[in-house]
């Protein structure tokens, strides 16, 4: 009964990153009592899969970026698709650059986000403008694009810790 039991606390542990990562974007899609902010809300999705592809690459594959994207997709109403081609993206970018973030203090790797979600950004509002033959306003994607970059230190932060508790005792 014992080993079983390990099975299934090992599947949970190895599960843990794609999970919370659903949570994430379920959160960031709660209708907040704010004007315009489902509109500009953080990229939770991108955050957290920059995240794992650099400390957790293991445990959150290039599939589950791709599921993270099609759930994304579904909650917000964006064509089917587009996000999961921009975590897609966004993880293999990160995954094939993963050396060049070892041992960087945060400052570096903050900055190396920048740079990618500016991309990931960019890739969604051409996307979206090409499925819907016309020009989109850019705006509310350069807010979203700012308040992302300003909270990726708190949500970094957030799965740092999370990690270290539930991989700790694995």
């Amino acid at each position: 009964m014992i080993p079983v039991l390990q099975r299934l606390d090992r599947l949970a542990r190895s599960l843990w990153p794609f999970v919370l990562s659903l949570l994430l974007v379920v959160a960031s899609v709660l209708p907040l009592q704010l004007p315009d902010f489902g509109r500009v809300s953080p990229n939770l999705a991108v955050m957290a899969t920059f995240y794992w592809a650099i400390y957790r690459p293991d445990l959150f594959p290039a599939p589950a970026a791709f599921l993270l994207g099609l759930w994304l997709d579904l909650l917000t109403g964006a064509p089917v698709g587009i996000n999961a081609l921009v975590l897609l993206m966004v993880h293999w970018v990160i995954v094939s650059q993963r050396r060049f973030f070892q041992g960087k203090s945060f400052g570096v790797v903050w900055w190396a986000f920048a740079l990618t979600i500016c991309g990931a950004m960019a890739l969604f509002w051409v996307l979206s403008a090409a499925y819907h033959l016309t020009l989109i306003d850019p705006s509310p994607v350069v807010f979203q694009l700012l308040l992302t970059i300003a909270c990726f230190p708190f949500l970094t932060w957030l799965l740092a810790r999370t990690q270290h508790v539930v991989m700790r005792q694995g």
